[in-house]
């Protein structure tokens, strides 16, 4: 029988955190939940509902807010299994996941698997289109399948696939301080790349699906977006890897910009183009999901986050944060 470690990290989510180990229900008590309280302490009312779980809890806290790498390798000091699960505490568990996961981890050829999020139930309707425009290629490239499920079995997989709100990895290959300390997001782009270099055998499978709470506006959305690019420009220069040039891609749109200063026929051509495109990717999608009245905001929010994206990028090719 296998057995892991569950391991969250958490700040002042406390309702979504329930509604995370809520879903947690392997069908065996071998397991240990680890939760890292990362800056802020849980409440009396969460630490007694940890006691009703059929698991070995280990809860932890730290005072001080650690950024997610320190906050991670710091939970795996506790990790006491083979498998450890990195699940998010704004996501949880759909059913039938545990039938496809567990299959997997008695694989010895298996190294690293995970899976994708879906649209959580009762997000507010910024929220389902922003879930809806992480799924689309469109706007988030090479990783919509983070987003969306591919296909309909279990597939080789590398970081563009895989996403540590749900990923399971074998603690053996991981070594010591995997995660990058001074990485505010993606960090978990740094260790699947360094896995991927060492011969780890990672897959990604559709049907491991978790539900994932999206943020409520978009005063949420500007700096996490940012910080996704400026990282994964800081990543590819230090672990160049094939077909990355794709992600210079919103920044190339960021520059299209500057077309309005000398030609903006070019620009306004361009423009009504790339709206033309969009805009019927964005009512399709909403047909798709049935939320046909979030098409303009889907549509907004494509352009959003790719032209985002693309400022973080390039200002880290200019100049580091501080």
């Amino acid at each position: 029988m296998v057995s892991f470690s569950v391991l969250i990290i958490t700040h002042g989510r406390e309702e979504l955190l329930w509604k995370c180990l809520d879903s947690l229900l392997p069908p065996f008590t071998a397991w240990q939940l680890i939760l890292l309280a990362n800056g802020q302490k849980l409440s009396e009312t969460t630490i007694e509902k940890l006691k009703t779980l059929n698991a070995e809890v280990t809860l932890l806290n730290s005072d001080a807010i650690m950024t997610p790498g320190a906050a991670r390798n710091f939970a795996l000091t506790h990790v006491k299994h083979p498998w450890v699960y990195f699940l998010d505490d704004d996501a949880f568990i759909l059913p039938g996941y545990w039938e496809e996961a567990l299959p997997l981890l008695q694989d010895a050829k298996i190294d690293v698997v995970g899976g994708p999020d879906s649209m959580a139930p009762g997000m507010s309707k910024f929220s389902e289109a922003l879930a809806i425009t992480l799924a689309s290629p469109f706007c988030t490239g090479l990783t919509f399948s983070r987003h969306h499920a591919l296909g309909n079995r279990v597939m080789m997989a590398d970081e563009e696939k895989l996403s540590s709100c749900n990923l399971w990895i074998r603690q053996s290959v991981l070594g010591e301080k995997p995660f990058p300390e001074d990485f505010l997001r993606a960090e978990e782009t740094v260790v699947l790349l360094n896995l991927s270099r060492l011969g780890a055998r990672m897959y990604y499978h559709p049907k491991m699906k978790v539900a994932h709470f999206r943020r409520k506006k978009l005063a949420d959305l500007w700096r996490p977006t940012f910080l996704a690019g400026y990282y994964r420009s800081r990543t590819m220069k230090k672990s160049p890897s094939a077909g990355s040039e794709v992600f210079w891609l919103p920044t190339v749109f960021v520059f299209l910009h500057l077309t309005l200063l000398f030609s903006p026929y070019t620009f306004w051509t361009m423009a009504r183009l790339y709206l033309m495109i969009i805009g019927c990717v964005s009512i399709g999608l909403g047909m798709k999901t049935k939320r046909g009245m979030l098409a303009p905001v889907i549509l907004f929010l494509h352009y959003f986050i790719v032209f985002s994206y693309g400022v973080g990028f390039l200002y880290e090719r200019i100049r580091r944060i501080k």
